[in-house]
């Protein structure tokens, strides 16, 4: 499962239904890899989507039953490592980290990176 398909899983799975611009806008990833991730899950039957009855322009998603069960065993294994990380590592460096990640979930659902990280060619050229 690629880092988007995983997004797009997990903010359907916290959140349900929702449109992609909204995942788009929690994740920080494009509003194109959103689309592709959508696609590769609705075709393992993971993800539902429906016309916003409201605004027609916009479909909102949603896990499927199979969808839900993944998203289950994920936030088990999720629960389990946590569980494992914080027996293991000393809590205060858990904490450094966990606030340093959470300062990076911002900058990202902001879209700091995409402006901050240049392109392959600018590194090249």
């Amino acid at each position: 499962m690629s880092w988007s398909e995983w997004q797009v899983l997990w903010s359907l799975g916290e959140q349900s239904p929702i449109t992609a611009k909204s995942i788009s806008l929690q994740s920080g990833l494009s509003k194109t890899k959103i689309s592709r991730a959508v696609k590769v899950l609705e075709d393992r039957g993971y993800v539902l989507r429906k016309r916003d009855r409201a605004d027609r322009r916009f479909e909102l998603l949603s896990l499927s039953d199979e969808g839900l069960q993944r998203f289950d065993r994920l936030e088990r294994s999720a629960q389990a490592f946590q569980g494992w990380l914080e027996q293991s590592v000393n809590i205060a460096y858990l904490s450094s980290l966990d606030s340093g990640l959470v300062g990076l979930e911002h900058m990202a659902a902001a879209g700091h990176f995409q402006i901050a990280a240049p392109s392959v060619e600018e590194t090249i050229a």
